[in-house]
């Protein structure tokens, strides 16, 4: 959930919204007269970065556009849990 404070009140409960934003991965929208700052977690911008980079290039792009087109492919498959991974594993041992 996005909340949205005022300056003031950002700096003068600046301590629970900092551990608001890092505990429960919220974002704080900070009102300012001239412009809006939001505020997230060191996590959430990491993980921006990181999907920013996977994005950059073309190939990286297609290269995920084909994956969660497998995905959503698998449904049409069934996939060994672990147990029956095991299982089979152990019968071949046998075998």
């Amino acid at each position: 959930m996005v909340q949205a404070v005022t300056t003031k009140d950002f700096r003068r409960l600046f301590k629970k919204y900092a551990d608001d934003v890092a505990n429960y991965n919220e974002a704080i929208i900070v009102a300012r007269p001239e412009q809006k700052n939001v505020v997230i977690s060191e996590k959430e911008y990491n993980s921006w970065q990181e999907t920013n980079y996977l994005l950059k290039s073309k190939a990286n792009q297609e290269a995920l556009a084909h994956s969660i087109n497998q995905l959503d492919d698998s449904t049409k498959h069934h996939f060994l849990t672990p147990e029956e991974f095991e299982r089979m594993a152990a019968a071949n041992d046998q075998a």
